[in-house]
């Protein structure tokens, strides 16, 4: 059962990222199979949560350097559903489920502050976002 609602998931987040396009030019073009599958390493598979996580963060990142708010938003929204999904999936460890909550939080930062149209408080925001992230691999590896 568990296995069947990570596959659903998954396929669902592949489906909403590849019809999720908001930039002018990335309407232009077609999605590439690349773009959707994480790429694997030699030495080992690159996990698919944190292949989308850094997608989602670099075009919050390529929205702050553009002034665009509507990239910034839905890439925020994007990566809050996965991590809520991923919470879901790993919630476990209580330590993580800390983590999760505090990322939820910092992302509702940036949406807020994107919705707001306010620079400052959309850097700061994804400024928390990216020490929140920091701090939930750094307990993972200890807890392992």
């Amino acid at each position: 059962m568990r296995r069947l609602f990570m596959l659903t998931a998954m396929l669902a987040i592949c489906c909403t990222a590849a019809g999720q396009e908001t930039t002018k030019e990335s309407r232009t073009r077609a999605v590439t199979a690349d773009e959707v599958i994480p790429k694997e390493t030699s030495e080992k598979p690159l996990d698919f949560w944190m292949q989308k996580k850094l997608d989602y963060s670099t075009d919050i990142l390529r929205g702050l350097s553009m002034g665009d708010f509507d990239l910034i938003e839905s890439n925020a929204r994007q990566m809050r559903l996965l991590n809520k999904i991923e919470g879901f999936v790993r919630g476990r460890n209580a330590e993580y489920r800390t983590q999760v909550h505090t990322f939820e939080r910092v992302t509702d930062e940036v949406v807020r502050q994107a919705k707001k149209k306010n620079i400052d408080g959309v850097t700061l925001a994804y400024h928390q976002m990216t020490i929140s992230c920091v701090r939930c691999h750094q307990s993972l590896r200890e807890s392992k």
